[in-house]
């Protein structure tokens, strides 16, 4: 009975947006705000250990094999379709905004002997409305893919990835191409993630960012991790050429502290000043806790730093085991710098997050609920997103969701910055 409600209400939304074909334009409704990024509602659980979109994304997902003694390759990927509708302020219903994003990601994994492997994954991205350009940004969380121009279908094609991974002796591994990779132990926000350009936008389902151009060698001894990166650097997407490192160190428990990781890092890009990071993550009874802190100069040499601390508890609130309720908190503060790497590209801000993730509520075990919440201390303004999901099946999914923003007129994310009252949607992915 629920999947029939969800379908139904995915329905109504969907055709609900055919109302809305006379569209004012952007720059009436938003003036020069017309970049913003993304919603979505359970955040990624990125460790300090880097996260990558490629075969550990694809884990589980059901592939097209094919095999002979010599090499195992997987070939398969994601088709998401969502439909966004836009509240506008002081427009009518049948004039609002109505978006159409359709992602497709393709992915060739290839697995040759000795461990060895060739991994490639490309990202396509249409909008029939025009109004989508399928270039996100985090810094507005009112649009899940930027606004376009409306003079195009705004079809794109990027290669996310296209990298090879060899070994010596299983003692050095090395990754050479454009590869994912995340680092830092904050969910939200990460202060250490220097090689991204962009921000983790972590309303989105998943981490849309193209991959960063590096040869990096990891070194692992024992409960340790060492992680040596050249860069060449990409004009296009903004990465310098530089140098990073980063040492991971697991530890057990000791005392009423549960096991943890620290981490060590830093980063050298050509011509601009260095950058240091550390970061912990531990667990403390039934909370898994963590500090994530960076400093660096800006252009006239002065130190400032920026940090990201919270705390997550997962807890089973009824008698089956996959009913559980996860509770995330986190505040970040940034300083005043300006430039290209993900820890500048909040300028003196304090923000705050808080997220509820309740699976299968009322006893619909395929259902989950999820409420994230983000909070500007400096413009006393926020946004809130609401998602109902459903696994239909093992390769398909689906989610409605509503968002608003609120708080002080005058703020970041209030109506009078992003021109919306509020928004809602549905989204359909498919794994194959």
């Amino acid at each position: 009975m629920k999947r029939i409600f969800f379908l139904m209400t995915a329905v109504w939304l969907t055709a609900g947006f055919g109302l809305a074909q006379d569209r004012p334009s952007e720059q009436d409704m938003f003036g020069n705000n017309a970049a913003a990024a993304t919603p979505a509602a359970t955040p990624n659980t990125p460790g300090s250990a880097p996260e990558t979109s490629s075969e550990d994304a694809m884990a589980g997902k059901p592939h097209n094999l094919l095999t002979s003694a010599e090499e195992n390759t997987q070939i398969g990927g994601t088709l998401s379709t969502e439909a966004d509708y836009y509240l506008q302020n002081g427009s009518a219903l049948d004039q609002n905004i109505v978006s159409n994003p359709n992602i497709l990601f393709l992915y060739l994994d290839t697995k040759l002997e000795n461990d060895n492997r060739v991994f490639a994954r490309i990202r396509t991205f249409y909008d029939p409305t025009g109004v989508s350009s399928g270039n996100s940004t985090a810094s507005s969380y009112t649009n899940p893919y930027g606004f376009g121009q409306k003079n195009s279908d705004n079809l794109s094609v990027q290669l996310q990835e296209l990298r090879i991974s060899a070994n010596l002796n299983h003692q050095i591994f090395l990754t050479i191409g454009r590869q994912k990779v995340k680092y830092g132990a904050a969910k939200f926000f990460n202060p250490t993630d220097f090689l991204n350009s962009t921000p983790y936008d972590f309303f989105l389902p998943s981490d849309e960012r193209t991959g960063v151009d590096m040869l990096m060698a990891q070194i692992p001894s024992g409960t340790a991790n060492l992680y040596l990166t050249g860069l060449p650097g990409n004009p296009t997407n903004g990465n310098p050429a530089g140098g990073y490192f980063r040492g991971e160190l697991a530890y057990d428990s000791f005392g009423f502290l549960e096991s943890g990781e620290i981490s060590f890092s830093g980063y050298l890009p050509k011509g601009q000043s260095g950058r240091a990071g550390f970061d912990i993550s531990q667990g403390i009874g039934d909370l898994d806790a963590y500090f994530e802190g960076a400093a660096g100069q800006d252009n006239s040499g002065h130190w400032e730093g920026a940090f990201s601390t919270g705390a997550g508890w997962e807890t089973r609130y009824a008698d089956q085991q996959s009913q559980t309720a996860t509770f995330e908190a986190e505040f970040a503060n940034y300083p005043t710098l300006s430039g290209g790497s993900s820890f500048e590209s909040y300028s003196s801000s304090q923000f705050g997050v808080f997220a509820i993730s309740l699976v299968g509520p009322f006893q619909w075990l395929d259902i989950t609920l999820a409420e994230t919440n983000l909070y500007n201390f400096n413009g006393n303004s926020g946004y809130s997103r609401l998602d109902t999901i459903c696994q239909f099946t093992n390769r398909i999914s689906g989610r409605i969701y509503v968002a608003a923003p609120w708080g002080s007129s005058d703020g970041q994310y209030s109506f009078n910055a992003s021109g919306l009252w509020g928004q809602t949607g549905a989204r359909l992915d498919v794994d194959f």
